[in-house]
């Protein structure tokens, strides 16, 4: 019997051994995870939503929550004032009811900031851009 047969029948032995016992031990864990997330919730998306209609919604399905003001950035160059434009954990996704949600909302003058920031980064990439065609 050559050792590549050889190792095939005991690993196919092995394997038949430990098989019904790996089987079981993964759908316990299976059960386990389908048992506690039955009671999971779908959180509601409410970005792009103002800050009190945001809260209210939330509040609606008993999540605690807080908002967050958020720093400028480019990606918020044109968003709304007073608008929630990111959301922990993302919405649409099952969590456990007593899962914490931060509302990130972005306020006036971080919009004028960010607004800034986005026309110097355009500013940078003409000039980038002229300087390269010269």
């Amino acid at each position: 019997m050559g050792k590549a047969k050889l190792f095939g029948t005991i690993g196919k032995m092995a394997l038949g051994a430990v098989a019904p016992d790996v089987l079981e031990q993964g759908t316990k864990i299976v059960n386990d995870q389908l048992e506690k997330r039955k009671d999971y919730l779908k959180i509601p998306d409410v970005k792009l939503l103002d800050v009190e209609k945001a809260t209210a919604v939330i509040d609606k399905y008993n999540f605690n929550h807080s908002e967050v003001p958020v720093k400028a950035d480019l990606h918020y160059a044109d968003a709304l004032p007073n608008t929630i434009v990111k959301m922990e954990p993302k919405g649409n996704t099952s969590v456990a009811p007593n899962t914490f949600v931060k509302l990130y909302y972005i306020d006036e003058q971080t919009l004028i900031d960010s607004q800034l920031l986005a026309q110097e980064a355009e500013s940078k990439k003409a000039l980038k851009k002229q300087k390269t065609q010269e």
